[in-house]
């Protein structure tokens, strides 16, 4: 490297080059403004496209479910028919007279529906509906804003009076 080349360059005398001023950017690359705009569209056009797969997921996932459920009420509508002749079989086997069999059966029904309702009944009482912890946190947090609002808000000091 030439003397010549040492005494222009920045590192050699210690000085930093100054900055050039900004110029229009040649015909053709885009502006700043032009890739920001763009960059802006893209992202609104990303989020449009999101929004749209995701209404077409959820409108999918309705339909999958409503069919699965219409499935499981009728197979319950089938379940409770065939749990109805079951009983009417169970009630034939028992033998003696005529009234015996269903008699026993509907006795034995009303047994196992009352255990139920009981268990349920117990349950139930001892199920909290209230939300508790969030009531709790919702007071905690008007009650923080109160002193907020206290300290924020001027005290309003009575007029001087003139002498």
């Amino acid at each position: 490297m030439s003397d010549v080349t040492r005494q222009s360059s920045p590192e050699s005398d210690g000085t930093v080059p100054a900055v050039a001023p900004a110029t229009p950017a040649p015909a053709g690359e885009p502006s700043t403004a032009e890739l920001l705009r763009g960059l802006a569209d893209d992202a609104a056009t990303l989020v449009r496209q999101e929004v749209v797969l995701a209404r077409q997921e959820v409108t999918e996932g309705l339909t999958a479910t409503a069919k699965a459920g219409s499935l499981l009420a009728v197979g319950g509508v089938l379940v409770a028919y065939g749990f109805g002749f079951l009983l009417a079989s169970a009630a034939q086997a028992v033998g003696g007279p005529a009234w015996l069999g269903p008699l026993t059966v509907g006795g034995a029904l009303v047994l196992v529906a009352a255990v139920l309702a009981l268990v349920g009944r117990r349950r139930l009482a001892a199920a909290k509906m209230a939300p508790e912890q969030a009531r709790a946190e919702l007071r905690e947090t008007a009650n923080g804003l109160k002193e907020e609002i206290r300290w924020v808000t001027p005290r309003r000091r009575p007029p001087a009076r003139s002498s």
